[in-house]
């Protein structure tokens, strides 16, 4: 399960805190990666090889909360990111992408934060009318910290009563550290047909594959032999159109694999075009919503809501979890909000590896 754990949590409940702690300790040696849950919403995330592979020019920002119902100090991650395509103007059927993306991630009592920027550099090249192959290399460099002080600890609750004054005999070590982060990923695409117009005969099939954290870099504060396990993702989608109606439908399915650690979701989602945009006077704006579900298997369910309305989208979506958690959850996870600026306007042009 690639899903973040919280560290160190500071409960009422004695036997609470211990579960909780030794469910999290157990898992948090891992090393995860910030993990949001609308993946059509952070491309850069998922694979490398998406900056520059759907649009000339996109900004993305993404928020997203999770376990407040365990402690009102759980995660909350914020990201944003650019991507975009250099030189296809004058190669037309080939470009360059790039793309850079920073994220803050602060969880727990102890204010463990963690803090990147990552930048992108790609090429993608047109291997028929339909089909396009990509590929692009990651480099970053993230700091982490965490506030000692600010935490509590299991020998500090002496017979189910907190006692602040209580020694806590645990080793502590560096406040905060750095390290670089190296990672590349490859992709393919294929498109017919046309997407957002009365025809609607449009099919888009997305296939990826992803390795990062390539260099292992260190993962703690006071232990130098744990290291960021590699990352390997595995990702396929469609969009296919249901000729002459205003329906689209979205099968997908991500794998990751991190070290000991796996997760699989597979989901689906229905896209209804509300209005079609105007190709003569680009007064009426086209628009869109998306409904649908993805399954974190065996650790939360999600419901998920996109708007599109021209150049914008923005999507909600909610972790409702699934997992042996959701004894101390009540199966409340996490609510994330994303918002999309892209070019060019998706109602407007063929297809996604339009070389107009």
């Amino acid at each position: 399960m690639l899903q973040k754990k919280s560290c160190f949590i500071k409960m009422k409940n004695y036997l609470l805190v211990l579960s909780v702690f030794s469910l999290v300790f157990s898992l948090s040696v891992i090393g995860q990666d910030i993990h949001f849950s609308q993946y059509n919403l952070t491309p850069l995330v998922v694979n490398p090889a998406q900056a520059g592979a759907y649009r000339s020019l996109e900004v993305i920002a993404n928020y997203k909360t999770q376990w407040t119902s365990i402690s009102p100090n759980g995660y909350k991650t914020m990201m944003l990111s650019y991507d975009g395509r250099l030189m296809q103007k004058k190669w037309k059927s080939r470009w360059l992408a790039t793309g850079v993306n920073l994220f803050n991630d602060k969880a727990g009592d102890g204010n463990m934060k963690t803090m990147q920027v990552n930048a992108y550099v790609g090429y993608h090249t047109q291997l028929s009318q339909r089909s396009t192959l990509g590929g692009a290399l990651v480099g970053g460099f993230a700091q982490r910290s965490i506030d000692y002080s600010k935490l509590t600890w299991d020998s500090q609750y002496i017979s189910g009563t907190f006692d602040p004054a209580a020694q806590n005999n645990e080793p502590v070590g560096d406040t905060k550290y750095g390290y670089p982060d190296l990672g590349l990923g490859i992709l393919y695409q294929y498109t017919k047909g046309q997407l957002y117009s009365s025809t609607n005969d449009m099919l888009i099939i997305h296939s990826g594959f992803a390795i990062t954290h390539l260099n292992k870099p260190k993962y703690a504060f006071y232990n130098s032999n744990e290291r960021l396990f590699t990352k390997i993702t595995g990702h396929a989608d469609a969009l296919i159109g249901i000729k002459n109606t205003n329906i689209c439908i979205l099968p997908g399915v991500i794998y990751m694999r991190q070290g000991p650690a796996s997760e699989v979701i597979p989901g689906c989602y229905f896209r209804y075009m509300l209005k079609e945009s105007s190709k003569l006077t680009g007064y009426v704006k086209g628009a869109s919503v998306m409904v649908g579900t993805s399954l974190r298997v065996k650790d939360a369910f999600i419901p998920s809501v996109q708007f599109e309305l021209a150049e914008y989208t923005i999507g909600f979506s909610y972790d409702m979890n699934l997992s042996a958690l959701k004894t101390a959850t009540s199966g409340k996870g996490g609510f994330e909000i994303s918002l999309r600026y892209g070019l060019p306007n998706p109602f407007l042009y063929k297809s996604a590896a339009s070389f107009e």
